[in-house]
């Protein structure tokens, strides 16, 4: 099974503070049930240091299979500058499977792979927000080493500190990180905080996550995540507007046929 670093929405057992504990966390986080598929609109509001706003409006949809894959299609739908940008993410747990993303954008009339051998990097902005398509994935474990930074409390909450450094060059040329520490919360495991850091060890930039409550009675869903960027000051809200489980959803959403055309 290959472990992951989940960037964005990553929920797990929060235990004490000992190298054994933080892989049975790890373990758990890897693990955490997710809906088998899902419907959602989200809101991107991407802002620079001056204060000066972009919104952009998602249409989103995933499929998970326990023990095999999770897949994402985003397809944006406003403004006009940026509607029909379709983005396709699949998380295979597989290790003998890499991670997949994909692009396509309407003004070039072509699919981009991001990460792949000869495909864009993932270190590069995502859309011109503050995430980057590093962010929007995951990082594979088998190129960080994890453990524990201690306790901290954060905003109220107390939360397990844990710490991934990269164990080479070629985890930093593959997703721009040499060292990200992750706050889970000890109530209700869930992520609140990540903060990133570059090929020189310097903070980068802060996430944080907000909104978080139990949907279903069993999985656990954040409402909103702001990408803080501390280089140039601006940030990124990234909220959901609607979202609802579903019991299934068509294969055919997760295809390259369906990134190209959006049918």
């Amino acid at each position: 099974m290959k472990k992951t670093i989940m960037l964005i929405a990553t929920f797990g057992a929060c235990l004490a503070a000992g190298a054994q504990d933080v892989e049975a966390l790890l373990d758990k986080n890897e693990n955490m049930p997710r809906p088998p598929a899902s419907q959602a609109e989200m809101r991107m509001v991407i802002t620079n240091k001056a204060g000066q706003s972009r919104t952009r409006e998602i249409s989103a949809w995933t499929q998970t299979k326990d023990g095999e894959f999770n897949k994402q299609m985003m397809t944006f739908t406003a403004p006009a500058d940026v509607r029909d940008t379709r983005f396709l993410t699949v998380d295979w747990k597989d290790p003998a499977k890499a991670d997949e993303q994909a692009i396509y954008i309407p003004a070039l009339r072509k699919v981009r792979t991001i990460g792949a051998a000869g495909g864009d990097s993932k270190t590069g902005a995502f859309l011109g927000s503050d995430f980057s398509f590093a962010d929007i994935g995951s990082l594979d474990r088998k190129y960080y080493d994890a453990k524990s930074a201690g306790k901290e409390t954060l905003d109220g909450v107390a939360c397990v500190k844990v710490e991934f450094t990269a164990k080479g060059n070629d985890a930093i040329a593959n997703y721009g990180y040499s060292k990200v520490v992750k706050w889970l919360a000890a109530d209700n495991a869930t992520s609140r905080q990540t903060e990133f850091y570059d090929k020189n060890g310097k903070l980068i930039k802060r996430l944080v996550v907000s909104g978080t409550e139990l949907v279903d009675g069993k999985y656990w869903q954040f409402k909103k995540m702001q990408m803080f960027n501390l280089v140039s000051g601006g940030n990124t809200v990234w909220e959901f507007i609607t979202s609802k489980n579903l019991p299934s959803i068509a294969d055919s959403y997760f295809t390259l046929r369906y990134l190209e055309r959006g049918r």
